[in-house]
């Protein structure tokens, strides 16, 4: 077995065929994350679906044949969606979003739900509010002897006190879709500021680590 793994190597066969996938890989796992993506929404607004079944219904007020009503359905959704939107960039924007979200986060048990989904999905939304431009990128190293470390955002200018040792909270990005990351609270000590814009960290852990190179600032590489 030996000598035939040697041999492999040797002719360079070995290499060859990793130098190729090397360079399907990211197609890979792009179209691995695109298909896992889109069994979730088929799942979540597919023909099966609550959601799906229902805008089956409205396009059935429209046109007789199932198919073509999903369609219709579909697309007075998204119609609908781009008046709000060009509605909401007139001057009234504000007004109407402060209103509703009044209104949703006054309702006991949906407000617990609906808050902290809305924090998150306007920080992504808008790139230039405070809680996006208040996030920092952050080296955290682990261990006693730190041995190891992982690049995260630093989710609170707050220090918190956990078992008596003061702490940061951080968000840890995960690969390959960054946004299912966690929190976790990391001694104060641990916890190093890195110049790096939060697109580039973002992307780091979309590639696998593979645009590390390229992003990640000259001066932390050897």
């Amino acid at each position: 077995m030996m000598r035939l793994f040697r041999w492999i190597w040797d002719r360079g066969i070995l290499s060859t065929f990793m130098a190729g996938l090397f360079v399907i890989l990211p197609v890979v796992v792009t179209l691995a994350i695109m298909g896992w993506v889109g069994s979730k929404l088929v799942g979540l607004v597919g023909p099966q679906s609550f959601i799906g079944g229902k805008l089956l219904d409205l396009g059935l007020k429209f046109v007789t044949d199932p198919a073509v009503a999903a369609v219709v359905g579909w697309l007075l959704v998204l119609a609908a969606i781009w008046a709000l939107g060009a509605f909401l960039k007139t001057t009234a924007r504000y007004k109407v979003e402060e209103t509703f979200h009044e209104i949703v986060e006054g309702i006991p048990i949906v407000s617990a739900v609906y808050k902290p989904i809305s924090q998150v999905v306007s920080m992504l939304k808008n790139r230039e509010e405070k809680e996006m431009s208040g996030m920092t990128v952050v080296f955290c190293s682990f261990g006693e002897r730190r041995g190891g470390g992982f690049l995260g955002l630093l989710a609170s200018r707050d220090t918190f006190r956990m078992r008596g040792e003061e702490c940061r909270l951080v968000y840890i990005p995960t690969s390959p879709l960054p946004m299912s990351g966690g929190l976790v609270f990391v001694p104060a000590g641990a916890v190093e500021k890195v110049d790096m814009a939060v697109d580039d960290v973002m992307k780091v852990y979309l590639s696998l680590g593979v645009l590390a190179s390229q992003l990640v600032p000259e001066r932390y590489r050897v």
